[in-house]
């Protein structure tokens, strides 16, 4: 094997036990949900000290509380997409066989790291402020933007060609627009 593609590539032709995608989730959610929030909740409290901001701890709690839910309706709907239409998980070592673009798929390309940075405004908001769960969200999203585009994109292109750079070009990154919800709420 020559690259990262051809790592990838290796494990999208083989079947899954619901054991092995189980356990193929644990890594990428150490990763996602523990070290990397923490990580980045560090860097946004250091930076948020210069930041003057002042909230009430009710709106920031709020705030916590609403983003939070959403993180895990967000993963949640997306990992069973991917789960139950894909036949696969978001791992590399468990992909998708098939391009999955129903359920959260249908709205946005990415709802799990959509998921995944509202889950990083929550945490650094509960446990610190909202200037901080701000800048945990920004600093994921960027994190998040660059391993799509560098990474992901180009391994979905060589898994699913044409159809997937149809779903690129008409599903959003990340905010899905409110005329398309509307025009496929209809379809």
């Amino acid at each position: 094997m020559n690259t990262l593609m051809d790592v990838f590539l290796f494990f999208t032709h083989k079947s899954y036990s619901t054991g092995y995608k189980i356990l193929s989730l644990i890594p990428g959610s150490i990763v996602f949900l523990v070290i990397s929030p923490l990580c980045l909740l560090y860097l946004s409290h250091q930076i948020s000290t210069f930041i003057p901001v002042s909230w009430p701890r009710t709106i920031e709690f709020t705030i916590a509380v609403s983003a939070v839910l959403a993180a895990i309706t967000l993963m949640t709907w997306g990992l069973l997409s991917l789960w139950v239409d894909g036949k696969g998980t978001p791992a590399p070592i468990a992909p998708t066989h098939t391009l999955v673009t129903t359920g959260a798929y249908k709205f946005c390309r990415n709802p799990i790291e959509l998921g995944t940075d509202l889950y990083f405004l929550a945490l650094g908001t509960w446990l610190d402020s909202l200037s901080t769960g701000i800048l945990c969200m920004a600093m994921g999203m960027l994190l998040g933007y660059g391993y799509i585009k560098i990474i992901e994109e180009r391994e979905l292109k060589l898994r699913f060609g044409k159809s997937y750079e149809e779903y690129l070009a008409a599903t959003p990154l990340f905010f899905p627009k409110l005329s398309s919800i509307e025009a496929k709420k209809d379809a």
